[in-house]
């Protein structure tokens, strides 16, 4: 119970921490810029700097010792990874980086449509291994919505004293979601996801229906063509095969996205899960990515990544590569 109750407390503070969420997840909008009113134009809206004079007046008080360095230590913090007031000429080149990304494929918050075949190896603990070929489509609706299914072929080998390889169709994954808030810079992402039983054979797929939130945000830093991303999302099975182990599993992954020109990008990525029916049980894993843009809305990307912590959902080491087509909403 105490390692349910600390990791509950820890995943409601990495809410607050996702880049910039703060302002959002407690139903308040940025502070508008010094000498513009609350009805300025919607690209000043979202803009969370506070006025020069105020920044001036706290670094001269000096905070008083153990009482508020370190409040006014993270609101700064939050303001860095949150919206900024950004010049005209950043706000042109994060609206640049951001199309750019999102005919990459790369950011999470895009409303964008996609035709997508991706295969993936995973080198799993005690010699056993999957291979996974999935067809992905996303489709967008005027620009706000979009709605996205994964198709996944598995080829499983357990590795184990009787037990024989299997392959066929996992289960069905299908994402509805919606951009909730985007200015120059910064957007934030909702969604729904759920996964149905459609494995056959059985042993292919979890036996459970799940359901369970996804949020994401997106921060571009102009001046060094990047971006940081994050994600949270939950899974938890809500019915299916009663002899299946129950599902509540909950992910916070981070990635800095860094774009090349018009058609080269790198990730670097980072994840860690949380299995809650395996007395809290953690993983983490480490991904790079490189991805070639090789002509207009064609993609190609290599991803290697390696397991650091725990076997909950974890690999020993896994190889990626996919080919995608990006189209615009309609």
């Amino acid at each position: 119970m105490p390692s349910r109750l600390l990791w509950g407390v820890i995943w409601v503070v990495s809410l607050f921490l996702l880049p910039g969420t703060a302002h959002v997840a407690m139903g308040q909008e940025p502070s508008p810029p010094a000498g513009t009113s609350p009805a300025s134009t919607s690209d000043d809206q979202g803009q969370d700097v506070a006025p020069e004079d105020e920044d001036t007046a706290v670094q001269a008080e000096g905070p008083e010792p153990g009482q508020r360095g370190e409040p006014v230590q993270r609101r700064r913090l939050l303001k860095k990874l949150g919206p900024q007031q950004l010049t005209q000429e950043q706000q042109e080149e994060s609206t640049r980086l951001s199309a750019i990304a999102a005919k990459m494929g790369t950011d999470p918050t895009a409303i964008i449509g996609r035709v997508q075949t991706r295969y993936r190896h995973n080198a799993l603990s005690g010699g056993s291994q999957t291979n996974s070929l999935v067809g992905r489509i996303d489709i967008p609706y005027r620009g706000d919505f979009v709605l996205r299914a994964d198709v996944p072929y598995l080829w499983s080998d357990p590795n184990q004293p009787g037990a024989t390889n299997q392959n066929g169709l996992s289960d069905l994954f299908v994402r509805a979601g919606a951009r909730l808030y985007a200015v120059p810079g910064y957007a934030i992402f909702a969604a729904m996801d759920s996964i149905f039983p459609t494995a056959d054979p059985r042993q292919l797929g979890t036996g459970k229906y799940t359901v369970g939130p996804l949020l994401a945000t997106a921060r571009v830093f102009p001046d060094i063509d990047s971006f940081l991303f994050g994600v949270l999302q939950h899974e938890l099975s809500v019915g299916g095969d009663p002899s299946r182990r129950d599902i509540s599993l909950s992910e916070l992954s981070f990635a800095v996205n860094t774009i090349w020109g018009e058609r080269w990008w790198t990730q670097v990525a980072a994840a860690t899960q949380v299995n809650w029916e395996r007395n809290a049980k953690t993983s983490m894993e480490l991904e790079f990515e490189g991805g070639y843009r090789f002509a207009t809305g064609w993609g190609i990307w290599v991803r290697p990544g390696v397991g650091l912590l725990g076997q909950t959902g974890a690999y020993e080491w896994s190889m990626e590569t996919g080919i995608r087509r990006m189209f615009t909403s309609f």
